[in-house]
């Protein structure tokens, strides 16, 4: 999947570097990486946390109360995104305007949310994120079912 999205990522760089000329070689690319960051902090945790935390749940493995730590970072990036945008189209409103209007920070800025958005269908983004889960929220399992589940790992 991130080798598609690469060549997409250099195929949209050279569309746009003939629409809006040579800038297109800084734009597209920042676009792009800026969108797979935010957008990986908003979507991932509700695309892949919650069903996982769910299934969890449901094994009694893990408290019931980590369902609310993983809302709570999409809504904070996404509170973090409306006062940051905010304050800069204040601050700097030529600036804002421009990047609301330049074609290949937008197109890249796409490219990364499509990306983000269908990474989950990729076995290797879920069993990183699920690493990643584990180690992020170990504090919430159950130590006995951890201990158990480590054991019947070892033994496959």
């Amino acid at each position: 999947m991130a080798k598609i999205f690469a060549l997409l990522l250099c195929a949209l760089t050279g569309v746009m570097i003939g629409v809006q000329g040579i800038s297109a070689i800084l734009w597209t690319p920042l676009g792009y990486f800026i969108s797979l960051f935010i957008t990986s902090q908003i979507w991932l945790p509700l695309l892949l946390g919650i069903p996982h935390a769910v299934r969890l749940i449901k094994n009694k493995m893990i408290r019931p109360a980590i369902i609310g730590r993983i809302i709570l970072t999409p809504i904070m990036w996404i509170v973090l995104l409306v006062v940051v945008g905010a304050i800069f189209g204040y601050i700097w409103p030529k600036a804002a305007n421009f990047l609301y209007n330049n074609l290949a920070f937008n197109y890249g800025g796409w490219l990364g949310t499509f990306g983000i958005l269908l990474s989950p269908l990729s076995r290797k983004t879920r069993v990183d994120y699920y690493k990643d889960f584990d180690d992020s929220y170990k504090r919430f399992y159950y130590v006995s079912k951890i201990m158990d589940q480590i054991e019947t790992n070892a033994e496959k």
